[in-house]
């Protein structure tokens, strides 16, 4: 440490190789100090040693390692003020004030969801309802409705939750345990604007069939010996995941160090204890399940119905624990019958061979229920997540759909990719080399990316195909896909509406946006 302080780069070197093999919280933290000091050193910045100690302090506080950076998580949950806010602090109280209880009610989800809504719209009715110069030279209006479909569920509307994990301290504070009895014992905790709030019997989010089972697990570990060596060491998170119908639920624990040789045996004794599935234990590169089992997911149902004669398909598909599933089951299933009426209406693939393509396609939940309106041509996913891919094999085949195939692979690469075949092909070149993927440009594009939006290249891949539907997580980023990256310069929004997945976040709606080229 003196070395570092005097700015010594070769010091500096010699102490980060001898400490790199060891694990605690202090040392990783002093070659994340180190290695802070050593940049700047090296950038010519010379700090005065006073300065650098600050540095070193700073990220050597006990506070640090692991934690949340606050100001980041507030920068994250507050990103509009005007936006009424209700705080999930509400969902874990047993009992709730005359005032508390009006913040739950109907009229208030209303009025936070009319807030949302309106706030959307404001960023997009630049891009329809009159505003596309093409529609004004013709001297037409666009008519475009903005629909908004509410969340069935104003409570118990989450499948998937995850928790962090503090300290139990009810207890000490009765006076009811020692210090040392109460040692290891934990409650759940959520992060929510630079606060903390404890769960320590209900959380209303979740389904109640959830809540049960947060409850037997949080008894068992804290209160049976016989689950002693789950809870050992720095328990940091555990998430939950159920199907809808509540008859399948994965558990994962997430920890620092790693688990015992027996976590299979103790955690699937501890499975049939508390009435799920699996229990996975996750630590960093490591990764087991109770009784070295491979059901390691649910199976989640979802039923489409037919817009003329009214009666339904049920779909299945396989979720895996981990990877990205919607929490919001009911909304999930008012999307996919929205975008299936498109379809029909549109009757966009049922006159020729047209494919489908989706981008970030995860388990294909989409492709699945689509493929029906795509009978001559593929269905074609692209993921970059293998785990989500073998699932979207099996889901492919479990919903008997043999036109499906899975490129496993980054968007953006298969973007880059294709854009230079079509491009060599467009310059009349013959011969051309390199992976030729099973569609073109005048398939159907289904793009659901994450929260960031489309990259660069991903947009122009888009911008070469006739007919785009963009689901987006964050309308600010579809706002500027449209506008600042001019993807609405090549298409016209034809559709638009908004699905709340969340009730009562203060700043999220997922929008989908179906566009057309433009002639």
């Amino acid at each position: 440490r003196n070395a570092l302080m005097r700015g010594a780069a070769t010091t500096t070197t010699t102490i980060l190789l001898r400490i790199t093999y060891r694990t605690t919280k202090t040392q990783k933290t002093f070659v994340a100090a180190s290695q802070t000091a050593f940049t700047e050193k090296s950038r010519g910045k010379r700090r005065s040693r006073k300065a650098r100690s600050r540095v070193l302090s700073a990220l050597m506080s006990p506070n640090h390692p692991g934690k949340r950076n606050m100001s980041q998580a507030k920068k994250r949950y507050v990103r509009n003020p005007n936006l009424p806010f209700v705080s999930r602090e509400l969902f874990t109280k047993a009992r709730l004030t005359d005032d508390e209880e009006k913040q739950l009610s109907a009229e208030s989800y209303e009025e936070v969801l009319k807030a949302k809504a309106n706030a959307i719209e404001g960023l997009l009715r630049p891009f329809y309802d009159g505003g596309d110069e093409d529609e004004k030279k013709k001297k037409t209006k666009s008519r475009i409705e903005f629909e908004v479909f509410a969340s069935p569920k104003l409570k118990h509307f989450r499948q998937r939750v995850r928790f962090g994990i503090c300290e139990q301290q009810q207890h000490r504070e009765q006076q009811l345990l020692s210090e040392e009895e109460e040692k290891g014992k934990f409650d759940y905790c959520i992060f929510e604007r630079s606060e903390i709030t404890r769960i320590e019997t209900k959380f209303d989010i979740a389904s109640e069939s959830l809540q049960a089972i947060m409850n037997k697990l949080r008894e068992a570990l804290n209160e049976d010996d016989r689950f002693q060596s789950l809870r050992e060491g720095r328990l940091s998170a555990v998430t939950f995941h159920e199907n809808r119908k509540s008859t399948e639920c994965v558990v994962t624990l997430w920890r620092g160090e790693p688990f015992r040789e027996d976590f299979g045996k103790v955690s699937g004794l501890l499975a049939k204890e508390i009435g799920v599935k699996a229990i996975v234990g996750r630590t960093k590169g490591d990764r087991r399940v109770s009784n070295d089992s491979t059901e390691d997911f649910v199976v989640e149902e979802m039923e489409i119905k037919d817009n003329e004669s009214g009666t339904g398909r049920v779909l299945r598909y396989k979720q895996p624990e981990g990877s990205f599933s919607n929490p919001n089951g009911d909304i999930a299933e008012m999307t996919a019958n929205w975008l299936c009426r498109a379809m029909e209406t549109d009757e966009i693939a049922a006159q020729t061979a047209r494919s489908f393509v989706e981008l970030y396609c995860g388990n294909m939940n989409h492709g699945c229920y689509l493929a029906k309106y795509f009978p001559r041509g593929k269905v074609i996913g692209v993921e970059r997540d293998e785990n989500l891919c073998r699932a979207a094999e099996v889901n492919l085949e479990m919903n008997s759909i043999e036109n499906g195939t899975i490129i496993n692979a980054p968007a953006e690469i298969v973007a880059r990719r294709f854009l230079s075949r079509l491009r060599k092909k467009k310059r009349g070149e013959e011969n051309i080399e390199g992976e030729e993927y099973p569609f073109t440009e005048k398939d159907f594009l289904l793009v659901d990316p994450p929260r960031a939006g489309l990259d660069e290249i991903t947009l122009d891949l888009a911008r070469e195909f006739k007919d785009i539907m963009y689901i987006s997580c964050d309308a600010r980023s579809l706002a500027r896909d449209l506008g600042e990256k001019k993807l609405s310069e090549t298409h016209r929004v034809k559709r638009l509406a908004a699905f709340d997945h969340f009730p009562w976040h203060a700043d999220f709606l997922e929008v989908v946006c179906q566009l057309e080229k433009k002639e």
